[in-house]
């Protein structure tokens, strides 16, 4: 599942200062998410965020999208 160009929203954080980040995915590197917000380029650490992506609405844990693109693509498919 890519989320590149999705839009989400941090909405749990063991780092409160993260908490609310709503923006568009510019990368997904395996520990970390870039996001375009309000102008700025933040990075966002998956490990501990719970994230909503817009399209299709869902609710995802960064455990659930940790690692990289293509080794999450071979979990989904076993």
């Amino acid at each position: 599942m890519s989320i590149i160009g999705e839009s989400l929203s941090v909405v749990e954080s063991t780092d409160p200062s993260k908490v609310g980040i709503e923006g568009v995915v510019l990368l997904d590197t395996a520990k970390t998410l870039v996001v375009r917000s309000n102008g700025r380029t933040l990075r966002v650490e998956k490990a501990g965020c719970t994230f909503i992506l817009a399209r299709p609405d869902r609710v995802v844990s960064g455990s659930d999208i940790s690692g990289r693109l293509e080794d999450r693509w071979g979990r989904r498919s076993r």
